[in-house]
């Protein structure tokens, strides 16, 4: 019996904690909730100037000097990401692009892979623009990409129905005028060069 006196004597003392009776008079020793929140700001402010000063210089010695691109790498892929969120649904997406001159593929083969395509070729800057949204990542999503893309120039390659039937056209895209100004709307010194 003695034992359940000590575990309600332990209630009771927790509960005195939130009793509003009990409870001692606010003396103003203490911050409100945005002085909190204030604070805790200033302290991951600190945190990254801390970084700054003491983690940083000892990551300069890893540092690689950077260099562009070599030719070979033709595929261009596009991911946007939220700073400080997770998951978010518009992130999943990844768009990847190409030039189609650069895949190496023969008269045939290109004409094949143009039909395949589809809407995705923009044939006024040899482009083919793909993408993907349907996996859980935007790491997945790119990965898909590149399969397809493997895909579509596997099959581009197949000699069995090069459909010579089919004419290849564009009139999906929308060819955009680049009308050149009359030299009276250009100011004085734009006119003269041209």
């Amino acid at each position: 019996m003695a034992a359940r006196k000590e575990h309600s004597q332990i209630y009771e003392e927790e509960d005195q904690f939130f009793d509003l009776e009990e409870m001692t008079e606010w003396e103003y020793d203490d911050h409100h909730t945005f002085g909190h929140l204030l604070l805790d700001s200033v302290r991951d402010v600190r945190k990254y100037l801390r970084q700054i000063q003491f983690e940083h210089p000892t990551l300069a010695k890893h540092a690689k000097p950077f260099q562009p691109l070599p030719k070979q790498n033709i595929l261009q892929f596009e991911r946007s990401f939220t700073m400080g969120e997770k998951y978010l649904a518009q992130d999943r997406k990844a768009v990847l692009r190409v030039k189609v001159a650069q895949l190496g593929l023969k008269d045939l083969e290109l004409r094949k892979f143009l039909l395949l395509a589809g809407v995705r070729y923009n044939p006024e800057t040899d482009e083919l623009k793909m993408s993907e949204s349907r996996e859980a990542t935007s790491l997945l999503n790119k990965k898909r990409l590149a399969d397809t893309l493997v895909s579509l120039i596997t099959e581009a390659k197949k000699k069995d129905d090069m459909f010579a039937d089919v004419p290849l056209e564009f009139s999906y895209h929308k060819y955009k005028p680049n009308p050149a100004l009359p030299a009276e709307w250009l100011r004085k010194s734009r006119a003269a060069q041209s």
